[in-house]
């Protein structure tokens, strides 16, 4: 059976009991990136290679460094306004014209600890376990809805990458763990259902060109929930390439990207 590949970075901070320093108002953990074919990975690759070409780019691409124009991405401040109008045009439609589709799963940190979970959950992994196990759920059923298994991809962290891997097997051999009184609306999968889908995970270096691609999609997933005007996820949104867009609305709930302990 052909397969899915899920490209997963994150954004924010993972830790439930850290600050971030950033406002309440913008104060995400999130956890996704993108879903692509086997069989379109070769122009994925093509299409990153040829911007990085025009504007000799040698770094990974990393969105808050290129928004905050710092580190690798410095020289963008040393730009004029046109040229700086004139990359983030292109990079919005390289975005844009990549064949994958975005997924996440974003958590509002400030809803998270005024729910009580903090103190609740001694498991201090639980908010990247809990965005992990959401946004693999979502991937696996958009998976089977198009015939497909789902492989994991993730960017490589020295002190992660068995957390992240003891996550997939944990999935595959037990399922979720979510409360079911709350979690039945959302149509969860069933262990047998993980054990079918899910085929294997690996760690990457952030070098992985689709990962650098995940890294702006999961990004302008998670600023969307505070920014609704945010120019890179509104390009992507006008393009289909966000997941809600190809959902029939009823199904959006379960299989769209969550945005999770936000105030409605």
């Amino acid at each position: 059976m052909p397969s899915l590949t899920l490209y997963l970075d994150e954004s924010g901070a993972r830790h439930p009991d850290r600050a971030s320093g950033l406002p309440a108002r913008s104060d995400w953990f999130a956890m996704g990136g993108v879903l692509i074919r086997q069989e379109d990975k070769t122009q994925a690759k093509e299409l990153r290679d040829a911007l990085a070409e025009k504007w000799a780019l040698t770094s990974p691409f990393h969105i808050t460094d290129m928004i905050n124009e710092r580190a690798k991405f410095s020289w963008l401040g040393r730009r004029t306004q046109l040229e700086r109008d004139a990359f983030w045009s292109e990079y919005r439609e390289f975005l844009a014209n990549v064949p994958v589709v975005g997924i996440g799963c974003v958590i509002d940190r400030a809803g998270y600890a005024a729910r009580g979970y903090v103190k609740k959950h001694e498991d201090r992994w639980l908010l990247c376990r809990s965005a992990f196990d959401i946004v693999v759920e979502r991937a696996a059923k958009y998976a089977v809805s198009q015939g497909r298994k789902l492989n994991v991809v993730f960017e490589a962290d020295a002190a992660m990458n068995s957390v992240v891997e003891g996550y997939f097997s944990n999935l595959r051999e037990n399922g979720l763990k979510f409360d079911k009184g709350n979690s039945g609306k959302y149509q969860p999968f069933s262990q047998a259902d993980f054990y079918a889908t899910l085929t294997s995970i690996e760690n990457r270096p952030k070098e992985n060109k689709i990962l650098q691609i995940a890294d702006s999609y999961i990004y302008a997933i998670a600023r969307r929930a505070y920014d609704k005007k945010f120019d890179v996820y509104r390009r992507l949104l006008d393009a289909n390439r966000i997941i809600d867009c190809l959902l029939e609305k009823a199904d959006v709930p379960a299989l769209g990207v969550k945005y999770y302990c936000f105030d409605k």
